[in-house]
């Protein structure tokens, strides 16, 4: 009998367990964002977006022109009915004192239970600077937070990736790095890219709106940072504040128009993106010029990223891309190509060792078109500061 009761016993806990696992797994899943973030903000820790509803509505008007489809900002039910009628999703900032994650965490817990399921949620904003010895902190953070809401996804941010990898359970990361005039891109993103894999989380970026001259070659390098991160897994950006976008009178200003010509490149590929799995390697091609546009003085592969290896399923034969490989739903290999020069489109042949069928995703369109294959090769396009998607079905 004793001994039947312990196996009774065992069976139960084991039940638990599985149950229990499965449903954290449950969880997570609902937490995955839905669409690729094209975040406004005017910096966080504070509401700094207008308080009248009516010059709020104005400024999502005026963002949402500018394919932004996410706002950064403090949660009011206002705010969220004006969101949900021009289907722009709230990135819940939870520094804004009034609902602070640490500093006012019964606020924030009623909070996030009254917005469980609520489709004009993005997610929760809970930390965007240097981690440092806080990742405890962040950690307790991430799991109210998931405890009162578990079905929008909990995001942290630091400064190149510092300590990252200590926060735990994390739905999304990001950071910032500002790496055109402080370097070090290809080194943060690979960084991001082995935590996304670690993980199997999405990751954000928060950029430099004005890497170049304003007018000019301006939404080329801020185009520039957003593709050449795709490959490696990006699921969204967000611009820094330092003034600028939209104007005094809610209106987009020079700025502004930059970005929104940025916006509308990946606005366009966004969804699809969404679709996919997260990338399981990033190659290069050798590149002569390099990202400023100078010709370099031998064909080299930039920032120490791997080149196509031997056994791949692919080759690139001509251009100069980074290439990014992940699968669809349907299994099918999808191949993400951005060009290592932002002012200079690119046409790239890709030669397949078993390919029966090959699409290009039409970005001007919003559909998959048949990518002709002679003698194992189809030729592609891949546009300035943009991510194209190839997709392939072997034999």
């Amino acid at each position: 009998m004793r001994v039947c009761c312990q196996w009774l016993i065992t069976v139960l806990f084991t039940a638990v367990i599985i149950v229990s696992a499965a449903s954290a797994q449950e969880n997570k899943e609902k937490r995955h964002p839905k669409r690729f973030a094209i975040i406004f903000n005017k910096g966080y820790a504070g509401d700094h977006l207008p308080k009248d509803p009516g010059e709020f509505e104005k400024l999502v008007k005026t963002v949402k022109d500018a394919h932004f489809n996410v706002i950064l900002c403090a949660y009011d039910e206002k705010r969220g009915a004006i969101c949900k009628k021009h289907d722009v999703q709230i990135f819940v900032d939870l520094l804004v004192g009034e609902h602070h994650v640490y500093k006012n965490t019964d606020a924030c817990k009623k909070l996030c239970e009254g917005l469980r399921n609520d489709p004009t949620i993005y997610g929760y904003h809970l930390w965007s600077d240097n981690i440092a010895g806080t990742a405890a902190g962040r950690t307790r953070d991430v799991k109210n937070v998931q405890d009162w809401d578990p079905t929008h996804p909990a995001y942290v941010g630091s400064y190149n990736l510092s300590k990252m990898s200590g926060v735990q359970g994390m739905d999304l990361f990001g950071y910032y790095d500002f790496h055109w005039t402080r370097g070090g891109h290809w080194k943060h993103l690979n960084t991001a890219f082995n935590l996304t894999k670690a993980r199997q989380v999405g990751f954000l970026r928060y950029d430099d709106a004005k890497p170049g001259a304003v007018g000019k070659g301006n939404p080329n390098r801020a185009g520039y940072t957003v593709a050449t991160s795709i490959p490696f897994g990006l699921k969204g950006y967000m611009y820094h504040y330092a003034g600028g976008v939209v104007d005094a009178h809610l209106q987009l200003d020079a700025l502004g128009k930059d970005v929104q010509k940025v916006n509308a490149k990946f606005a366009s590929v966004g969804a699809e993106l969404m679709k996919l799995g997260h990338p399981t390697a990033v190659y290069s091609t050798p590149i002569t010029t390099d990202a400023k546009n100078q010709k370099l003085p031998a064909a080299a592969i930039p920032g120490g990223l791997p080149a196509v290896p031997k056994d791949a399923a692919f080759e690139v034969k001509a251009g100069e891309v980074l290439i990014g490989v992940c699968q669809d739903g349907a299994k099918r290999d999808v191949l993400i190509l951005a060009c290592h020069n932002p002012y200079q489109s690119q046409e790239v042949t890709l030669q397949f060792k078993s390919a029966k069928k090959a699409e290009f995703y039409d970005r001007a369109k919003g559909v998959w078109k048949a990518l002709p294959i002679v003698d194992r090769q189809a030729r592609v396009v891949v546009e300035d500061y943009a991510a194209e998607l190839v997709r392939i079905e072997r034999e």
